[in-house]
């Protein structure tokens, strides 16, 4: 499928910041860890915002977030899908960025391009060797319906969105994806302490 060209429009994309997670292997709330003067997730919402109408975020509200837009989970337990679902349901524009709240790396000239390609499509999602990154996708709130029947089928994996019927997927290929940076940093996530060590200098 070809790649379909827009002028990008702040006014009509929200930004949509997953904090949901129990952060299990992390094991604290990474979401609100300090790095510096601020807190993990803020580096990925002050990238995100430079370019998106709305930032909120789907999850429990964080006192140190408490700045911020935060919205619960319209169908708790039902995971990133459900949290997809939630900012798909309450955005007051057509297209919704979703992002993981672990990704400091985000590449704001990626995120643009993917939004010049929206079109009339469904999701734009980036595509490489490590498979698709349905946490830094762009949705359209016509999915939201059928996301809705998803859960209700108590379907959670976000990977069966493309057996809706109908709905159109545009692929970022890893080659586009590399123009803008290399996709194992843009697409990093901190998982542990670990990762944290790796690439805090890099994030402070």
């Amino acid at each position: 499928m070809g790649e379909r060209r827009t002028n990008f429009c702040m006014n009509n994309i929200t930004g949509a910041f997953l904090i949901g997670g129990k952060s299990k292997r992390f094991g604290r709330d990474k979401v609100v860890y300090p790095i510096g003067r601020e807190v993990l997730s803020q580096k990925a919402i002050d990238i995100v915002k430079t370019v998106a109408k709305d930032i909120i975020l789907i999850g429990h509200p964080r006192k140190e977030l408490s700045h911020y837009k935060t919205v619960e989970d319209l169908v708790p337990g039902s995971g990133p899908l459900g949290g997809i679902y939630t900012a798909l349901s309450v955005a007051k524009t057509e297209y919704v960025f979703v992002f993981a709240a672990d990704m400091p790396f985000l590449n704001i000239e990626l995120i643009k391009h993917m939004a010049t390609l929206a079109g009339d499509h469904d999701i734009i999602i980036p595509s490489w060797s490590n498979g698709t990154e349905p946490l830094h996708a762009i949705y359209r709130k016509t999915l939201t319906s059928p996301i809705k029947s998803m859960i209700e089928k108590k379907h959670f994996k976000i990977d069966r969105i493309s057996e809706v019927e109908g709905i159109s997927i545009l692929k970022v290929t890893e080659d586009i994806v590399r123009t803008y940076g290399d996709p194992k940093k843009i697409f990093h996530n901190v998982n542990t302490l670990k990762d944290l060590e790796m690439v805090s200098n890099l994030i402070q």
